[in-house]
């Protein structure tokens, strides 16, 4: 049963990083800086000290509605009923854009799984960078001056995936190092004759 309301603060800014959609809509063919948002539930009147659950969305790694879902966006309807009963229940939750892309309809299936696991890691990329965010909120604030304005235990960060998002969170759960990823099953040769990681 829900003890407390639930506050939502949209759009906030977790992070910056390269984007290679602009270049799989053939727009630029360079990546380009995306801004990486979440949405924000907080218990209202909880103590302090509260655990952090980051949620990751569903969606193939494609934008919404490329996808060919019913979602893909951290405003999916799972995704935010999911983030506010845990905001109820004292946890502060937050809904995570993370960056997308890859071709599915490259012919070469080599390209298609390179791609593919490159739109995986960056998932990767972008949940590590929000728990890094939720911690420097913690411990040393935001711009603003305000020092843990989330009331969270910086301890106590957890991540959950929908769908897709559940990738992420396998993937950022189980790979420590560069070189767990550095293996044969993992490598691709691109036409240069020299297999590189994928």
């Amino acid at each position: 049963e829900p003890q407390y309301e639930v506050e939502v603060e949209t759009d906030v800014l977790y992070g910056v990083n390269a984007t290679i959609l602009p270049v799989l809509f053939q727009i630029t063919m360079e990546a380009v800086p995306e801004a990486l948002l979440m949405d924000v539930y907080q218990p209202v009147d909880a103590p302090g000290d509260r655990p952090v659950m980051l949620v990751f969305h569903t969606g193939n790694f494609l934008p919404f509605p490329q996808n060919n879902g019913t979602g893909g966006t951290k405003e999916d309807s799972t995704v935010v009923e999911l983030c506010t009963r845990l905001a109820q229940r004292g946890y502060v939750a937050a809904s995570l854009d993370y960056r997308l892309g890859w071709n599915p309809a490259d012919p070469s299936q080599d390209f298609r799984k390179f791609f593919l696991i490159n739109a995986a890691y960056r998932g990767v990329q972008d949940a590590r960078t929000a728990v890094r965010y939720m911690r420097l909120l913690a411990e040393d604030g935001n711009v603003q001056g305000e020092v843990n304005p989330y009331q969270i235990d910086p301890d106590k960060i957890g991540i959950w995936g929908v769908g897709t998002g559940g990738y992420i969170v396998a993937a950022t759960a189980t790979l420590d190092a560069y070189q767990e990823i550095v293996i044969p099953k993992f490598l691709i040769d691109l036409g240069t004759g020299s297999p590189v990681p994928m």
